[in-house]
């Protein structure tokens, strides 16, 4: 007696030959969903949101007062043109103008107030540059006074923006004069751009210096002025000023130009790299960025993820992870061995571990230390051949790393040469994804494609919902919705072996059918052994003899025995499943006695 059963349904698993799987594995799960056990397709991504144009590669939806999917329509859509942006929301505490800040590889760091976002977020209500500039250096005229008692004073100024956000001080302006003498500053213009488009910078603080009785000399508040005034005459007594706040932002700046992306941290805090610097904002205050807080790799960084309260950096060539609670005792370690991150959008944060691909195949950095989770699914041979590392965008989705490579916009412009002869769009691997769980024996590892090019893979920073930015538009994959159409499927099984040449003739499909979701099915059955599944069919089963096709079947009533070809015998068999239905099982047997026992 040989018989043959498929189920449950598992993924495949590369690393081992299709003849020494087990019975539950495939030697191909292309485009398939295997969480309950059967095998089914992947939900049909939906359609959320029309971008502004088809150069648009990311996304970030604001939600509308409700966070939740049933929402997405009505939300507010951030669009970007680069996929490498990071956008997050403001880190300071109640934060009444709700700004978010967003930071990319080709352009500075910028952020924008909800209310303005709304208006339009360009022209009038364009985002702003992050960071507040250093003031000019101001000059000061002392005006004799009466009194016989004199100081030496030392002033310094700096720009305030409309939301509150102090800058780095100006250079020292100092003189000695009487206690009681008239100390005049003349402040210099601030650039145009900065009052309004660029900074919206609205006021200049002034501060002085006061030594107190131990011989500490301190800056103090002296007074806030609109940004335009030139001069300020200054009478106060040490005894007044000394009351006032102490200057906090001597060692502020904004972030670098090019800093290239960043991730939130607990306590305020923000980091982002450029090069093989990591950089942190001042707690609460992103757009203050102290250098002095600043640390270094070996490597360039390729990305940051997050996990708890520890930061993970990927880099060109080496793992850290870097914990503090403040950015002033940041304690940097380096993981032992060579792990390079091959792409920025391959970085998944993630409750268990914060995934990247390397050229070794899927890393993750958990508390329990650095492992290559496919270690034992797929070998670094084919996991090259399968993935294209350098261009992966992933997400997670349920508890499987989804990822697509994304497609490249050339780096020519399109009208400077003959079309015919350079691609304008690099399409390499942005239709093959992959769908990897490295938490589940069954669900393994699993072949994604895709029709039309990827650009983007996204994580809904609201709903963790994963996003796909494609042809122009943004899309939803909604794993939730049990009546959402699903996209059709591939599943192969391993090469079952009998005891000596056997020849399977009949076999059983049990599947649920779709006509509960309008599907019609065809009237007419498709017989031909070459056919490919059709639109108006349920699916297709094949049977492989010794690497051969033998024979092929339209799916159309749960259950059906069908008789397979007689008149040969074979040592391996494999079963094939096309379709778009859930299949809950597949058996098989050398004869109708012995099927009824499997």
């Amino acid at each position: 007696m040989s018989t043959a059963r498929m189920a449950p349904f598992g993924g495949m698993v590369p690393a081992v030959d299709d003849t020494l799987l087990q019975s539950t594995n495939s030697s191909l799960a292309k485009n398939t969903w295997l969480y309950q056990g059967s095998v089914w397709g992947l939900p049909t991504p939906k359609l959320i949101h029309t971008n502004a144009d088809a150069t648009i590669t990311k996304v970030y939806r604001i939600p509308n007062n409700y966070t939740d999917p049933v929402h997405f329509s009505d939300s507010l859509w951030l669009e970007f043109s680069n996929l490498d942006t990071d956008v997050i929301r403001s880190v300071v505490i109640d934060d009444q103008f709700d700004r978010y800040y967003w930071a990319s590889s080709s352009s500075a760091p910028r952020y924008n107030t909800l209310e303005r976002i709304a208006a339009g977020n360009t022209g009038a209500n364009a985002p702003f540059l992050l960071g507040i500039p250093q003031p000019g250096t101001p000059t000061l005229v002392i005006t004799s006074g009466g009194s016989s008692t004199q100081r030496s004073t030392a002033y310094v100024t700096t720009y305030v923006s409309a939301y509150g956000e102090e800058g780095p001080v100006s250079n020292p302006v100092d003189g000695t004069g009487k206690v009681d003498a008239i100390w005049t500053l003349t402040l210099p213009a601030p650039a145009a751009g900065d009052l309004g488009t660029d900074r919206n910078l609205t006021n200049v603080r002034i501060y002085r210096t006061v030594t107190g009785t131990d011989g500490t000399t301190t800056f103090f508040f002296v007074a806030e002025l609109p940004i335009a005034t030139t001069t300020y005459a200054d009478s106060a007594s040490d005894a007044t000023v000394s009351l006032n706040e102490i200057l906090s932002s001597t060692t502020w700046s904004g972030p670098p130009d090019d800093l290239q992306g960043w991730v939130t941290l607990t306590n305020g805090m923000i980091a982002g790299w450029r090069q093989n610097e990591l950089w942190f904002c001042e707690p609460f205050r992103p757009h203050a960025w102290p250098a002095r807080y600043t640390v270094t790799t070996e490597y360039p960084i390729v990305a940051l993820g997050v996990l708890g309260q520890t930061l993970v950096v990927t880099t060109q060539g080496i793992i850290y992870t870097a914990t503090g609670v403040d950015p002033s005792s940041i304690s940097l370690v380096k993981l032992p061995g060579i792990l390079p991150c091959t792409s920025r959008g391959s970085v998944v944060s993630a409750p268990d571990g914060v995934y990247f691909s390397s050229p070794q195949g899927l890393i993750v950095v958990s508390p329990g230390g650095v492992l290559n989770v496919t270690k034992e699914l797929i070998h670094k041979d084919k996991w090259t051949a399968y993935v294209k590392t350098s261009t992966l965008r992933a997400a997670r989705l349920s508890n499987s790393y989804y990822a697509f490579g994304s497609s490249r916009f050339g780096v020519f412009d399109i009208d400077a040469f003959d079309n015919n002869a350079f691609a304008q769009e690099d399409f390499s691997g942005a239709k093959n994804g992959v769908l990897i769980d490295p938490t589940s024996a069954s669900v393994a590892f699993n072949i994604l494609t895709s029709e039309d090019a990827i650009v983007n893979v996204m994580a809904d920073a609201w709903s963790d919902e994963v996003f796909i930015v494609r042809d122009g538009k943004t899309w939803w994959l909604d794993i939730g919705d049990p009546a959402v159409s699903r996209d059709p499927y591939t599943w192969r099984s391993k090469k079952f072996q009998a005891e000596d040449k056997k020849n399977f003739s009949v076999m059983k499909t049990f599947f649920k059918d779709i006509t509960w979701a309008g599907f019609t099915l065809n009237p007419t059955p498709v017989v031909d052994i070459n056919q490919q599944l059709a639109d108006d069919q349920y699916g297709l089963v094949r049977l492989y003899a010794d690497d051969r096709l033998v024979w092929a079947r339209e799916l159309r009533v749960s259950g059906e025995q069908m008789r397979l070809p007689s008149g040969f015998k074979a040592d391996f068999w494999q079963w094939e499943i096309e379709a778009r239905v859930e299949v809950t099982s597949m058996q098989a047997a050398t004869s109708v006695t012995d099927l009824r026992q499997v």
